[in-house]
């Protein structure tokens, strides 16, 4: 008997890292970019113009452990292919983690996180202390200029060209999300506060801090505003509300229930406490981001527990299923209240039942955002962290709409 693999057409040979390839059996445009390291986490993408799209992320041996880096990758119009990753962090002694990009002043900001790392010697099982070392990380900030930045050249945007790394903030903090700009040209970031009491994370609770119109930060006392109720509720996502006049936060959950919401004024100062929404949590991250049809998108991993009404948890608890699949995004027509449109655009290797549990590669920390109208960028974490992929797909791929045939009305 034959075996159709002697003749088969290997397209695999045609791949390559960072190579954009489009599929017939799969959704868009994707890529994987070349790994940085053993492990490749929690990326975000970032338009630097309209000719120049950046994604940075995590990298290296393990999370929490010294040497994770930041790593920066540039996709350029018509080049068909994201460059090598450059390391643009700038502390080997801290694991540096959860980045993000915005562009304000003329200048490309990067603020993550850098906690200690718990060296060999340290007890890490004494009661109420968590392993990971989070409650010591601090946010850094360093920025690049985006006039000379020549995606070509990595020498103009790799670790020599940006500004030295400082803590934006005294205290001990915690990032995932982009910005959102106000009005009045300030930015409020979304941050949270991770403790080392309840070694599970479920005592972390959300901040908002208020930042100048060129990325400093605002004078102190006048920057940090609360988000009231939210213990177990982290990985702040703000977006606009549809009517323009205020704002909703979304909100990742410890619980691993449901998506939370904040509401709050344009100003972003004083926040509602955080309601669940329709859509499931997996205690994993989430984004959300306003499009230029007026909906709401949403990416997240499609997975829950459900909560028992008979034995319910207090906030403080936290649940880790670890289920991180399917991804999916959902769509919204009015402001989250209902999600009629959502889509898996990634189901993992496909291995179901518990004997494979295991090979089901997680997708994790999902990024996404808006180019052309109705075009929408995305990346994550891949197959467990072995690399990051990007996805690009549309809006109209997600409401089901079909293109026209040749010759079609």
């Amino acid at each position: 008997m034959f075996s159709p693999a002697t003749s088969a057409l290997d397209l695999a040979t045609e791949a390559a890292w960072g190579r954009l390839v489009r599929t017939p059996l799969d959704p868009g445009v994707w890529a994987l970019l070349e790994p940085a390291g053993p492990q490749n986490h929690a990326p975000q993408l970032c338009w630097l113009g309209p000719e120049l799209l950046a994604c940075v992320w995590m990298a290296g041996g393990q999370e929490g452990t010294a040497g994770m880096g930041i790593y920066l990758s540039l996709l350029a119009a018509g080049s068909g292919s994201w460059s090598e990753p450059q390391l643009v962090s700038q502390d080997p002694e801290r694991s540096e983690q959860n980045p993000l990009l915005y562009v304000a002043g003329g200048r490309l900001h990067l603020v993550h996180t850098a906690q200690r790392s718990r060296s060999l010697d340290e007890p890490f099982w004494e009661a109420g202390s968590s392993f990971s070392m989070q409650w010591t990380a601090q946010l850094r900030h360093q920025s690049l200029p985006l006039e000379g930045l020549d995606p070509a050249d990595p020498a103009s945007w790799g670790p020599d060209a940006w500004s030295r790394a400082s803590d934006l903030i005294d205290e001990p903090a915690f990032c995932r999300h982009p910005p959102l700009q106000r009005p009045d040209g300030r930015w409020l970031l979304p941050i949270y506060r991770s403790l080392e009491t309840g070694g599970a994370f479920g005592h972390d609770y959300s901040q908002v801090l208020l930042l100048e119109a060129d990325g400093a930060l605002v004078a102190a006392g006048e920057h940090l505003f609360a988000v009231p109720e939210s213990t177990g509720r982290v990985h702040g996502s703000i977006v606009l509300a549809a009517d323009g006049l205020s704002l909703l936060q979304f909100f990742r959950s410890r619980l691993a229930d449901r998506i939370y919401v904040s509401r709050s004024s344009l100003e972003g100062e004083q926040w509602s406490e955080p309601e669940p929404t329709q859509l499931p949590n997996n205690n994993s991250s989430i984004q959300a981001v306003r499009l230029a049809s007026g909906r709401l998108a949403m990416i997240y991993n499609r997975f829950c527990f459900e909560p028992d009404p008979a034995a319910p948890q207090a906030w403080g608890d936290a649940n880790w299923p670890r289920t991180r699949w399917p991804l999916a995004i959902a769509l919204s027509g009015d402001d989250g209240q209902a999600w009629p449109w959502i889509r898996d655009i990634d189901t993992g290797f496909g291995f179901c039942g518990t004997a494979n549990w295991s090979l089901n590669g997680q997708l994790a920390y999902p990024t996404l955002l808006e180019g052309q109208p109705g075009e929408l960028h995305i990346a994550y974490s891949w197959a467990g962290r072995a690399a990051i992929r990007y996805l690009c797909l549309e809006e109209d791929e997600i409401l089901g709409i079909v293109p026209a045939g040749p010759g079609e009305a």
